[in-house]
């Protein structure tokens, strides 16, 4: 096996782990909606209350909004490994500062 077969096969790996991550924070995403869209709904009885709800609000937006941002990042991190290439190669075995690792 050569070493960018091995390189190869760590991309994939890495990139399927990556994916299960990107599906793991997926299923988080339903709880986090929930939870926003019922403090977005929810009347304030008074000013104390609304303090409270704005806090809620804004802690489940935020929340959500990383969320959404992890879930993508974690795919395209997963589908750049998986297409894997030379700066994959370079990345995950560097090479001496002359040689070059793509020819082997």
């Amino acid at each position: 096996m050569s070493k960018r077969d091995v390189v190869l096969l760590a991309s994939r790996a890495l990139a399927v782990f990556l994916t299960v991550t990107a599906l793991v924070e997926a299923s988080y995403l339903p709880e986090v909606a929930h939870s926003f869209l019922h403090y977005l709904r929810y009347e304030p009885t008074s000013a104390t209350n609304m303090g409270y709800l704005d806090y809620m609000r804004h802690y489940y937006l935020i929340r959500m909004a990383f969320l959404v941002t992890r879930v993508g990042g974690y795919s395209l991190m997963a589908r750049w490994l998986y297409k894997g290439g030379p700066e994959i190669e370079e990345l995950l075995l560097p090479g001496a500062p002359g040689e070059s690792t793509s020819q082997d």
